[in-house]
């Protein structure tokens, strides 16, 4: 095993033996955040150790938190520099830069022959431990042997790297659908991930974004990142129709969980338009949309989960060309061990934007 322990682990003695220790944000037993001391993991055959060094805030960590996400594992966002390396982890070395994408499927199985990799029964089943809140954590063999552990370009920073799994995500749920310059495109929601939407629709082409949010700061944080248009929920039908000459959105992307934000998408459609469910819904959601309506309009409901490695691929070349806009959508960063202050704004809608967390 190569190994290369740097940086500041807190350390004690068993047996007379020096045993190092880090400090990892867990849920406890009271589903509470708590920030924990326990080993640094070591690795098993094929398997790395990755020093965190930048890590995201998703808004599935903070559904954890509340009970409402089957996982308790906390962070996947992360980036770092490869600690040590098992054997049989061929390719790497102490020091590399790397994001190791957290769920992987197998590759093989009908799901993913047939375009569905992160249906995979494999895909959910694997997963850095303790999780990417933590100052060390572990790459599994089924992870690193099926390709998903990426080495960063030197020109991308750990800051920006932290935004390659939401990107991601982004990717493969805009590549299910086509787009060009004459298409009218609408995101509801303009949160981290609506954000990342508006970026990557300008960059991928899309010829007219609009945006629909309840808060005026965050929509004007979009229109510099691209978006033409932004409406209130309570404007967006009748606003879209007009900047669209009475068509409509021929593709709505809702970027929230809310049953809300999704009949507001339904609505701003064309007939024959497409909408993209990127936002998790809390279970038992329902929808109060008319869908003979959205029978007779012929309208398409594509939902999308999570990236596999050629979105993160797209992704990493995505954020290298343009580091600055995507580093620009961070607002806060947060020590490790101020991780509970962290998740504290992170559930303030109206307060940031994206929230990363950093350590050593």
């Amino acid at each position: 095993m190569k190994d290369g322990l740097n940086g500041n682990p807190t350390n004690k003695f068993v047996g007379g033996c020096q045993i190092a220790r880090m400090k990892t944000c867990v849920i406890g037993d009271d589903g509470k955040l708590d920030i924990s001391e326990q080993d640094i993991p070591a690795p098993g055959h094929g398997e790395l150790v990755v020093k965190m060094r930048a890590c995201g805030i998703c808004g599935t960590d903070v559904e954890k938190l509340h009970g409402n996400y089957p996982s308790r594992i906390l962070g996947h966002e992360a980036v770092g520099e490869i600690a040590f390396v098992g054997e049989g982890a061929s390719g790497f070395e102490v020091g590399d830069r790397v994001f190791p994408h957290h769920h992987v499927p197998c590759y093989q199985c009908h799901l993913c022959r047939s375009g569905s990799e992160t249906m995979c029964p494999g895909f959910s089943q694997s997963n850095i431990s303790p999780g990417g809140l933590s100052e060390y954590f572990r790459v599994p063999e089924w992870n690193v042997s099926r390709g998903a552990v990426f080495k960063l370009p030197l020109e991308l920073s750990f800051r920006a790297g932290a935004m390659i799994e939401p990107l991601a995500c982004v990717v493969r749920g805009l590549k299910k659908v086509s787009f060009g310059p004459e298409s009218f495109v609408t995101v509801v929601g303009v949160g981290p991930v609506g954000m990342l939407h508006v970026s990557a629709l300008r960059i991928m082409g899309a010829g007219h974004i609009s945006v629909v949010d309840i808060s005026e700061e965050r929509m004007k944080f979009a229109r510099k990142l691209g978006a033409q248009d932004s409406f209130s929920p309570g404007e967006a039908v009748k606003g879209i129709q007009e900047c669209s000459g009475g068509m409509g959105s021929d593709i709505t992307i809702i970027a929230a969980g809310s049953a809300s934000a999704t009949d507001t998408g339904i609505a701003t459609l064309r007939k024959g338009g497409k909408l993209i469910q990127f936002g998790l819904p809390k279970p038992g959601t329902l929808l109060k949309s008319d869908f003979s309506s959205i029978f007779r309009r012929e309208i398409s409901i594509i939902t999308t989960y999570s990236g596999i490695e050629r979105d993160v691929a797209e992704a990493i070349d995505m954020i290298a060309s343009h580091s600055e806009e995507f580093e620009g959508i961070i607002s806060h960063t947060f020590r490790l061990e101020e991780t509970q202050e962290a998740f504290r704004l992170a559930e303030d809608a109206s307060a940031a934007r994206k929230i990363i967390v950093e350590a050593g």
